[in-house]
């Protein structure tokens, strides 16, 4: 094949109204491949919106781009290929006649130019509508994420080759002494084709030629030898290159079976546990997905700093370089046909027959162009569909029959409260298996009951596996009829059709879109960026705090947020390690998510650039492919309490370490007085989760509150973990709705604000606790769920209850010395914030602020927990609902001694 490159410049003609029938002259040039934004072509904008990221060049319509090609003598009686790598909708013109269009989003645009092209210069025009797509396309085409960008990205090609060659080459390699190759041979009928398969690297395995007929080669190959299967592990590549009639075509794939053991997830019979994360293919500095291998080693390079071995593309599919990538670098890729949204049947409502046909395409197109990785793991239907279960079913059905190498799921989430798992899916990705029966951290308000990160106190015991496997079924829950649910970032309702019996599912389970944890902007990254998408969100978001008076504390705010965010994804990061029945977890997100009104999300920004907030190596500590894993009960102990500590070992890796020991340390973090120590033998298995022993320990009878540290490592490796806890002594102290009373001392509690004025003129000692109004925000200690403004709407939409929207607490700790702490939420802090509410202080500046909770940047209030309003001590929390907790006595202490100085 003779590959004729034409990238560079083109002329361009921007055609928003779409008026042109014929290709008009350009009025601008262009260097391809790029997009009109990144390329800044058209109209500049620098309006603001909170919604996404500006796109500074935003353009939907026609986008005509033109340029002269030579044609040889020898190409005209040749088969003629303009071969564009990405692009939207793209109609093909030759010296200005059509030729044909073109329309997937996620697949190679081939146009057939043969015997459309004589010898010597032509005028080629490629027209590029970013609109009237036949879906919607999810985040193919979305403005929360690579944009709808108009353009040619990835290579642009006239490809000649003689009339007959081979194309569509298939590898189909579930073990060495079974390769199965197949390949269209196109313009001959039957005949002799050589097959050769080698490594990577070149050297020769096979090599032999085999007949074909009707224009079809298929042929088994068996191969000996070491070192042939790929996994995350052993990223061993090989090549088939099929040959005829002097043309040849190459494909890279890899030696693997995937398969299901029950709820387990296997590759080469191995058992694997996927730690992965979403992607909606963000890169705000282009506004489109990377196209080369480069690129894309530096984006998985990244996430694998972070632990994260398989990435899940919402609605979209990336390009073949990020598949190359992966196959280099042992991630498992799971791509998704571009739709969210309803799967009717026929003669059902929302039935639109185009559009699932085109859908259904998309799938094989996807198939068909990146089948061969094997990377490429497992193909979603969509995301959160609704629907007919028995048509979304039959999409399975037919892929499965049609390409056995991969697995296959239903969708993500979809039917959300009603879930089923599909007869023809291999794997359910969802996060419950009925209303209450939850296999996630974190919900929306909307979608309450809400996951135990958000509503019950800090622990590190809780896991899944009662969810998923009960060990007593429930009667179910009948859900005939319609309701109302979420629906991308709106509401909808919708048929659901429920049974009474409980889904107990027998295929692997993955928890879908886990965390959403909501974090504190970086105003730094205002202006740090050169691209077509800039966050001048940011502004909007300043132009707020400003107003409130809290601008000036964002740094601080950003610090404490992003430790509690941490916090939380840590303890759901765990929860799903310790569940011996999931096999799998896909974050939302280990990046920011500019989109959706701006979902501030990850412990990376929105370039995949650290925020400063944790180390790579730190956050490995609880997500690796080799974790240590303490079991407590609760972060808050009573000095003198004996702590039984179980241990256990997530290990996907048992290459990775010989040792055979946990070694731990128990110790007071202030002092370094170290408690105990000692090691755990354990005896190495092949299951994932392991039980590796108990560590005990008692907690002296301490004089004062301490931070206590456990360390957990592995003898010999890197492997480490870190629990903290506080702990307390058993402070005598009295609470009541009236008084608190500690060590002959006293303080009184008053409702009213007249009463505490009057106090504070006869020089009584009090403290303040405001009855709570509807002007107040109530109390919450975890931070926000994906970002406020979205569920807010939602949930005024839907009529439920709208979410608190707080980020955690800002905590002045040098103000509050008998009562250690960090300046950000910690659990000792859960019971005294969820029996609290938050004043609403905009505009105060009487105020002297110790604790302080965070509000989100949409509502953007200056709030208080704890604070002196004209030399009176205010605390919004009811201590006296809550006075059996020993850190709520030491609070509790902390006030008497503060207010009595």
């Amino acid at each position: 094949m003779i590959v004729k490159d034409l990238q560079g410049i083109w002329e361009l003609c921007l055609d928003a109204k779409k008026e042109y029938r014929i290709p008009p002259k350009g009025t601008d040039t262009i260097c391809l491949p790029n997009s009109t934004a990144h390329a800044g072509k058209g109209i500049c904008k620098t309006e603001p919106t909170t919604d996404y990221m500006t796109d500074q060049y935003y353009f939907e319509g026609y986008a005509w781009y033109t340029r002269e090609i030579e044609v040889e003598e020898s190409w005209v009686d040749k088969k003629l290929t303009l071969f564009l790598e990405r692009t939207r909708i793209s109609t093909v013109y030759i010296d200005g006649v059509e030729q044909d269009t073109l329309d997937s989003l996620c697949g190679y645009h081939k146009h057939d130019l043969t015997g459309k092209l004589s010898a010597g210069t032509h005028k080629l025009t490629v027209r590029v509508n970013n609109t009237d797509y036949p879906t919607r396309g999810g985040h193919m085409t979305s403005p929360d994420t690579q944009t709808n960008w108009n353009g040619i990205v990835g290579r642009i090609e006239l490809q000649i080759r003689e009339m007959v060659y081979p194309e569509n080459v298939q590898v189909n390699a579930r073990t060495a002494d079974k390769i199965c190759v197949s390949s269209d041979i196109c313009g001959l009928e039957s005949g002799e084709a050589l097959v050769v398969i080698c490594r990577k690297s070149g050297e020769l395995l096979h090599e032999a030629a085999y007949s074909f007929e009707s224009g079809k080669l298929n042929v088994e190959i068996g191969l000996t030898g070491d070192d042939l299967l790929w996994d995350e592990y052993h990223k061993n590549l090989l090549t088939a290159k099929v040959s005829v009639a002097g043309e040849s075509e190459k494909v890279c794939f890899g030696i693997r079976a995937l398969s299901c053991d029950k709820r387990r997830l296997l590759v080469n019979g191995n058992q694997i546990f996927l730690r992965g994360k979403h992607d909606g293919l963000v890169f705000p500095s282009t506004g489109f997905a990377p196209m080369t291998v480069e690129e894309w080693r530096k984006v998985f390079a990244t996430a694998m700093e972070y632990g994260i071995n398989h990435y899940r593309f919402h609605t979209c599919c990336p390009p073949d370089a990020a598949f190359t990538a992966a196959d280099e670098m042992g991630i498992y890729m799971e791509p998704e046909l571009p739709f969210w949204g309803t799967i009717a049947a026929p003669g059902e409502e929302y039935y639109n027959e185009s559009e699932q046909a085109y859908l259904i395409e998309e799938g094989y197109r996807i198939l068909r162009d990146f089948g061969n990785h094997p990377s490429f793991i497992m193909l979603s239907m969509g995301n959160e569909l609704w629907g007919n279960k028995e048509r979304i079913n039959s999409f399975l059905h037919d892929y499965k029959a049609v390409d056995n190498r991969h697995l296959y799921t239903q969708g993500s989430n979809n039917f959300q409260w009603v879930p089923e798992v599909l007869e023809d899916e291999d794997v359910f990705c969802g996060v419950r298996l009925s209303k209450e029966r939850l296999f996630r951290g974190s919900y929306a308000m909307c979608d309450a009951p809400q996951g135990h990160i958000q509503v019950a106190p800090p622990d590190a015991k809780h896991n899944y596996d009662e969810i998923i496997v009960p060990s007593e079924l429930g009667e179910g829950t009948s859900t005939d009829g319609y309701i109302e649910i979420q629906y991308g970032t709106g509401v909808k309702k919708v048929k659901a059709e429920g049974g009474e019996q409980e889904l107990f599912p027998e295929v692997p389970v993955i928890s879908h879109e886990v965390g959403q944890y909501d974090f504190f902007p970086d105003f730094s990254e205002l202006g740090r960026y050169e691209g077509s998408q800039q966050p001048l969100y940011l502004k909007v978001y300043q132009e707020r705090m400003e107003k409130s008076g809290t601008f000036a504390q964002w740094k601080d705010f950003f610090k404490a947020t992003g430790a509690l965010a941490l916090d939380c994804y840590r303890r759901e990061i765990e929860t799903a390690l310790r569940t011996r029945e999931l096999s799998g977890f896909q974050l939302l997100d280990l990046q920011d998510f500019p989109g959706q009104c701006v979902a501030l999300v990850g412990v990376l920004n929105a370039w995949m650039e650290s925020k400063g907030l944790i180390t790579a190596a730190e956050w490995r500590q609880f997500c690796n492919d080799v974790v240590i894993l303490g079991e407590l009960e609760s972060f808050v102990v009573k000095a003198g309490q004996r702590i039984e500590m179980p241990v256990k070992l997530s290990v996907c890796n048992w290459e990775a370490f010989s040792g055979r020991e946990v070694q731990y340390r128990v110790y007071c973090d202030a002092s370094e007085e170290l408690w105990e120590s000692g090691s755990l033998t354990f005896e190495r298995g092949s299951e994932r989760l392991h039980e590796a022993g108990v560590v005990s320990f008692e907690i002296p009878m301490l004089e004062e509150p301490c931070k206590v540290k456990i360390e957990l490592s592995i003898a010999g490796t890197g492997y480490k973990n870190v629990y903290e806890l506080w702990a307390y002594p058993e402070y005598e102290v009295e609470i009541s709705e009236t008084e608190i009373s500690y060590g002959g001392k006293s303080i009184r509690v008053v409702r009213s604000w007249e009463e505490a004025l009057e106090c504070r003129t006869h020089d009584v000692p009090c403290i303040y606790v405001p009855v709570q109004t509807e002007a107040d925000v109530e109390g919450t200690y975890c931070t926000d769920f994906w970002n406020y403004p979205m569920f807010r709407s939602i949930s005024e939409s839907m009529g439920r209850k709208v979410p608190v929207g707080t980020l955690g607490l800002f905590i002045h700790k040098d103000k509050l010395a008998d009562f250690p702490c960090e300046v950000h939420s910690t659990p000792q802090w859960f019971h005294l914030v969820m029996h609290s509410h938050c004043t609403v202080l905009d505009g105060r500046e009487d105020v002297q602020l110790l604790v302080q909770p965070i509000d989100n940047v949409e509502r953007c209030h200056k709030l208080g927990m704890l604070y002196y309003q004209e030399d009176v001590p205010v605390c919004t929390s009811r201590l006296w609902e809550i006075s059996e907790h020993v850190e709520v006595k030491a609070f509790a202490k902390s006030l008497v001694e503060m207010v009595n100085i």
